[in-house]
């Protein structure tokens, strides 16, 4: 928002530097970010007459002048506008000045024409937009005398940067009132003098609202034998200042009146108006309209329009059409404004990628009850400048019930508000700052007081807003600050954060690389993984990628291996500890899942030449070692049904009844959709959320056991269907002196049945208190040999 001093002036007293006005402004939250002091960069630069005009010698672009700017000999300036001829008056920016820019004129020569200064534009003298040629003036332009003086280019022009919440700063009105409240000032309000026809508005147009959800009130006057024109001087420079260029006066003053009021306005030629109708209603799809910016649009979304009793005559709130807009036959017109709901301002401006000042400031919001004030001001300015008759009682159509948003009561706890703020204000001061703002005090009870906020301030909807309009007013430099009393000790770590760097740290010790992947997965995981889980979907995603919250870590870590072995890397062991997302009852559940991935096969080295492929049992190694060091041992493996796993080569781990994981190789299914080719993918998924109230970091003193131990090896043929694991436990359970019992080669071959399976155990024997003798191992013995023969039909292998 561009804001003029000069301008502003009009509207409330300013005594202050422009540096202290800078401060002022960003101190009370509409930040400062540009200042531009106008005639500042201006000096040596004068106003002179072309005396002498030739075409350049060398050049059909360019042409040679001398130009008199009042001293003892007129100068010669080599020029490339296409738009002066001789005897104009233009504006000469003379050897030594220094432009906007800091650009230095200095002699040159031009295609080996010496050039003595520069003839200017506006936007080479930074008081204008428009470079298409340079600054013609009027004939009775005093030549010699200073541009700036001229112009009367003395102004200073404060860019702010206004906030969404605050729609009303994109106002002169709206920033002369805070300043007002800051310097306890009053604001100077337009004063409005209408001389109305006897003629009704409503004898030559009418007006209905169809579409009453997006347009909550609309207000039309009507004002005839207006002449289309230029608008005067001060109109030009108050439009100039907004950088928009000046069109004609009916136009100008629209616009003068938005940026007055913060109130888009749009003029109609009322007899371009077919039947003398006004709707606003839905676009019709395929409706057609061609709009101010030369841009023919296909309405196609059921759009909100401003209509004639056949067409389209505006995008209403954000652009007028050609087919009614004024120029220089214009002879009556009809001023429209109306209060717009912002979404649907929004969501159309979006939808055509149109942006202008009447839609920035409808999807902001304006204030509904000020509609009628603004339409007088504008229908005032327009006689002042174009001459005309205004038509009496102006049509103005309301929806029902839309006053109730205009203002908000709200109860202010005194008390919190002090709180708040970090000082102790007394009420009389409170109620200067409040009122000061426009906002009304409705009830005083106590510390309580009740407020009612002024219509142009949507923002105040709660306490809170209050707090903030009094701090802001009553200046945050007078607060003392207080260092705060606060307890510095640290506090204790989350426990699911804790549980998640434990277990990175035990992964990475035991040999395994973390990857880090987006929360994100793409819908077409759905098809390739069995997820059974209720799943999260982005309203607004990234990207199709990225299309769902992943309830599980396994498609991403399927796309890591895929993507490395496509880049020759073979030796992949990763894992990652992150949460997964479902749905649950009313907020998402995020339990803490951690997923070892193995593929490929170790690097060959000195001690592992062969470089054999990874496997269960390599991935067996890594999950015992993880549940270990996190103290987890009792657990027991069962053979997994879960469908993303090989079904022969797969398990789950279990505590009791708790399921806390599955591990085992990926289904060669959803490896082949994956396309990872050659390679057999294992993967271990553990939900950490689940396993954690089984943690224990308890650690218990065994002492060295002092006895020697006994190993003994048996080769069993056993039924290929025999679960061994469970073999295994029975085996251990009958007898107090098997210390530990592995499997070290199972043998399925032509030596022995085609339905039996050798199965090779170690058992290491050994007693606490002493040493073995050869009767008690012989028992242990026999009673292993009489579970195995009972219980699993198996027999030692001849």
């Amino acid at each position: 928002m561009l804001i003029s001093l000069n301008w502003l002036k009009q509207y409330v007293e300013i005594k202050e530097s422009v540096e202290e006005l800078k401060n002022t402004l960003t101190m009370i939250g509409q930040e400062v970010e540009a200042v531009n002091e106008l005639g500042k960069n201006l000096e040596n630069v004068v106003i002179g007459k072309i005396v002498q005009y030739e075409k350049h010698p060398k050049s059909d672009k360019m042409s040679v002048l001398l130009v008199d700017v009042g001293d003892e000999a007129p100068l010669q300036i080599v020029c490339g506008a296409p738009n002066h001829q001789f005897a104009d008056k233009v504006v000469v920016a003379k050897i030594g000045a220094v432009l906007p820019g800091d650009f230095k004129i200095k002699k040159a020569k031009k295609r080996d024409v010496e050039s003595q200064g520069m003839v200017c534009s506006e936007t080479e003298l930074n008081v204008g937009n428009d470079s298409s040629g340079v600054i013609i003036l009027p004939e009775n332009a005093p030549i010699g005398e200073e541009y700036r003086k001229y112009a009367k280019i003395d102004d200073v022009i404060f860019e702010l940067e206004i906030t969404p919440n605050r729609p009303d700063c994109l106002s002169y009105l709206g920033i002369a009132r805070e300043i007002a409240a800051y310097y306890k000032r009053k604001v100077k309000y337009p004063v409005v003098i209408l001389n109305e026809t006897i003629n009704q508005t409503s004898t030559i147009m009418s007006v209905k609202i169809e579409d009453d959800e997006r347009c909550k009130r609309y207000f039309g006057m009507a004002i005839r034998n207006i002449t289309i024109g230029e608008s005067p001087e001060w109109l030009k420079t108050r439009i100039k200042s907004m950088g928009l260029n000046p069109i004609n006066n009916i136009v100008d003053v629209t616009n003068f009146v938005m940026f007055e009021y913060n109130q888009p306005l749009h003029a109609f030629d009322s007899d371009r108006i077919e039947k003398n109708q006004i709707i606003i209603r839905a676009a019709e799809k395929g409706e057609k309209i061609l709009t101010l910016d030369g841009v023919e649009r296909e309405l196609k979304n059921g759009e909100l329009v401003i209509a004639d009793g056949i067409k389209p005559l505006a995008l209403a709130g954000i652009i007028g059409g050609e087919s009614s807009k004024i120029d220089d036959a214009t002879k009556n017109i009809f001023l429209e404004i109306a209060y717009f709901e912002p979404e649907n301002i929004r969501h159309t401006a979006k939808f055509h990628g149109v942006s202008t000042d009447s839609s920035y400031r409808n999807e902001r919001g304006i204030d509904i009850e000020a509609i009628e004030a603004v339409a007088q001001r504008a229908a005032s300015l327009i006689v002042e400048v174009a001459g005309g008759e205004i038509l009496s009682e102006p049509i103005d159509k309301r929806v029902k019930n839309s006053e109730k948003t205009s203002q908000t009561e709200i109860s202010v706890d005194l008390k919190i508000l002090n709180k708040f703020i970090g000082k102790t204000l007394e009420y009389d001061i409170v109620a200067k700052i409040i009122t000061s703002l426009g906002i009304v005090i409705k009830n005083i009870d106590q510390n309580k007081i009740t407020v009612i906020s002024p219509t142009y301030r949507s923002d105040l909807v709660c306490e809170a807003d209050i707090y903030e309009e009094v701090v802001r007013m009553y200046g945050f430099e007078n607060i003392e600050p207080h260092m705060p009393m606060e307890n510095i000790e640290s506090g204790t770590t989350d426990p699911v954060i804790a549980l998640g760097d434990l277990s990175k740290k035990i992964l990475r010790e035991i040999g395994l690389n973390e990857v880090i992947n987006y929360s994100f997965i793409s819908n077409k995981a759905l098809k390739i993984l069995n997820i059974k889980e209720k799943t999260i979907e982005l309203k607004n995603p990234l990207s199709e990628d990225m299309s769902l919250m992943r309830p599980n870590l396994i498609y991403s870590l399927l796309c890591n291996v895929r993507d490395n072995l496509n880049r020759n890397f073979t030796d992949l062991r990763f894992f990652e500890v992150s949460k997964v997302y479902t749905t649950g009852m009313e907020l998402a559940n995020e339990p803490l899942n951690a997923i070892i991935t193995l593929a490929g096969r170790p690097e060959r080295n000195l001690w592992e030449p062969k470089g054999e492929s990874y496997d269960f049992y390599k991935l067996k190694g890594y999950v015992s070692a993880f549940l270990e060091s996190l103290g987890i041992k009792k657990y027991t493996l069962e053979i997994s049904n879960d469908t993303n796993f090989h079904p022969g080569r797969s398990a789950d781990i279990k505590i009791g009844k708790d399921l806390i994981g599955t591990f085992g190789q990926i289904h060669p299914e959803i490896t082949e959709k994956m396309e990872i080719k050659k390679e057999e993918v294992y993967i271990a998924n553990i939900n950490l959320e689940k396993s954690s109230k089984f943690i224990s970091n308890k650690i218990k003193y065994t002492s060295l056991i002092k006895y020697p131990e006994v190993t003994r090896d048996l080769a069993i043929v056993l039924d290929k269907g025999v679960l061994i694991g469970d073999m295994l436990k029975d085996i251990k359970k009958s007898s107090n002196y098997i210390e530990k019992i592995e499997i070290f080669d199972i043998y399925k071959g032509d030596k022995i049945a085609p339905d039996k399976m050798s199965v090779a155990i170690a058992m290491i024997l050994r007693s606490k208190d002493k040493t073995l003798d050869e009767k008690e191992i012989n028992n242990t013995m026999e009673n292993v040999l009489k579970v195995i023969g009972k219980n699993y039909n198996g027999e030692i292998r001849q």
